[in-house]
């Protein structure tokens, strides 16, 4: 089992940046490498079962929500098994307050199988796309 986890501390309190992020449907209302998703089914993006799917090239990607906390303000995702060269691809993204400062912890982390020979492709694709992601809502917050 491989693993990718990028962190970022976002100059905001935790409750605004959940807000921003906080909707499974919203991925690329704030990534900038991603676009706008439609909706696979009627569920809402805070529905366990909830499906987005991405247009991305010639290539369509369903991402399907596992867990969804409120409270907590985090929720966990996965793929179908062969993306990317990933099998049990399971991703969360969570925001947690920075008391001291009134900002906010985001964290953006995943776990997956993958072959030896697709490691090191398919681990910078995922770290890619968290980093661009993370970078992108820091900037947005910033002052």
């Amino acid at each position: 089992m491989a693993g990718t986890t990028v962190s970022t501390v976002v100059e905001a309190p935790a409750g605004k940046v959940w807000e921003l992020i906080g909707d499974f449907h919203a991925l690329g209302a704030w990534h900038p490498d991603l676009p706008p998703s439609r909706r696979g089914n009627d569920l809402g993006g805070t529905a366990v079962g909830a499906v987005r799917l991405f247009e991305l090239g010639d290539t369509e990607l369903g991402e399907t929500l596992l867990a969804y906390d409120d409270e907590a303000r985090s929720y966990t995702y996965t793929f179908a098994d062969g993306t990317f060269q990933l099998s049990t691809y399971r991703a969360t993204l969570r925001v947690v307050p920075v008391t001291e400062s009134d900002a906010a912890f985001v964290e953006w982390s995943a776990t997956y199988d993958v072959e030896q020979e697709h490691r090191e492709a398919s681990t910078a694709l995922v770290h890619g796309v968290f980093t661009a992601g993370l970078g992108a809502l820091r900037e947005r917050f910033a002052g």
